[in-house]
């Protein structure tokens, strides 16, 4: 139901799988995943961490907790659950991806940098990851480097259009290159 966008259904579903299964981890967390999408954002993390103290070994779980705190500004409680993901499991892209964009607001570029690069290690055309690269690059000031990651997120993704924005950003296309229009 979730998937099919019809999460008010999917809330009740796994409302109802709860009351049958209390301690069902993965139950809390698709529960806590839809609360999220439906703007109930403190009821997502009662469920996220209602998962964790079940099963604290739970990759998926922290990432989803640790997103929740990065778009609440809480850029150390978002980093601590995305270190805990990619502890669990050391293959997670997208959790090398999330702990790198918290550790980017924390202003730790260096830290940020070798993220994204395992990410992109585990991953090679995750046009994320490489996109994000090539903003902790900017910040540095390391222009060419963030031109290149920015062109090689559109080799993977080649609609990816906040790649086309910050090469823009940068003069390195203008409103009239065909490959913006």
């Amino acid at each position: 139901l979730q998937e099919l966008g019809q999460l008010d259904a999917a809330v009740k579903s796994y409302e109802r799988l709860l009351d049958i299964h209390p301690d069902y981890a993965v139950g809390h967390h698709k529960l806590g995943l839809a609360l999220s999408a439906l703007g109930q954002i403190d009821e997502a993390i009662k469920c996220y961490e209602k998962a964790l103290a079940i099963k604290n070994e739970a990759p998926e779980v922290h990432n989803s907790l640790g997103n929740i705190f990065l778009e609440l500004g809480q850029n150390n409680a978002a980093a601590k659950h995305f270190k805990f993901a990619v502890d669990f499991k050391s293959d997670f892209e997208e959790g090398y991806n999330n702990l790198a964009l918290a550790l980017l607001q924390l202003g730790q570029h260096d830290k940020a940098i070798k993220c994204y690069k395992k990410a992109l290690a585990i991953k090679p055309d995750y046009y994320l990851a490489h996109n994000n690269l090539g903003i902790a690059y900017l910040h540095l000031g390391q222009i060419n480097d963030s031109i290149n990651q920015y062109e090689k997120a559109l080799e993977s993704n080649p609609d990816y259009a906040d790649a086309y924005y910050n090469l823009s950003y940068l003069n390195k296309y203008t409103f009239n290159d065909p490959q913006i229009t």
